[in-house]
């Protein structure tokens, strides 16, 4: 069996399955997976963001069934982005409302190739498919172990 060829470097993969995913099994064979994203604004003040995806069963290959993101509750270092304050706010709505490959199998996030920019924050299409290919890479990483390949 082939290996996956991951964008994002093991050790980080490791590292935020460590310390940043939280997964949950849900009595219907669905996974509840929890990411939290530590980034910060152009003016460097810290913000984190959690990204949701709900998956169905392993049989069904992961399907991804819902995505989402939204700031950690009690924080306001978001509202400093740029694009924030550019938007009135509706910055969120949009990261919220951008779920690249719902509806797909996990799998395709090995695949999916999307322009990216590695900023820690939110403000350009490309920094938030940044966000979810490692949100998803991760997930992957995780649930597909190098040792059960």
């Amino acid at each position: 069996m082939t290996i996956p060829l991951y964008t994002m470097n093991q050790r980080a993969l490791e590292r935020w399955r460590d310390g940043r995913l939280t997964l949950q099994s849900k009595a219907n064979e669905d996974t509840e997976a929890s990411f939290r994203f530590e980034g910060s604004t152009c003016g460097n003040v810290p913000m984190t963001m959690v990204y949701h995806v709900t998956l169905g069963p392993p049989s069904d290959g992961y399907l991804i069934k819902a995505m989402g993101c939204h700031p950690l509750a009690g924080t306001d270092g978001h509202e400093r982005m740029c694009s924030y304050i550019h938007t009135d706010g509706r910055i969120l709505e949009i990261a919220d409302n951008e779920k690249p490959l719902l509806g797909q199998p996990l799998d395709a996030v090995l695949t999916w190739r999307p322009k990216t920019l590695p900023a820690g924050c939110l403000c350009a299409p490309s920094s938030r498919d940044h966000k979810w290919l490692a949100v998803l890479q991760t997930l992957h990483f995780t649930l597909n172990p190098p040792s059960s390949l």
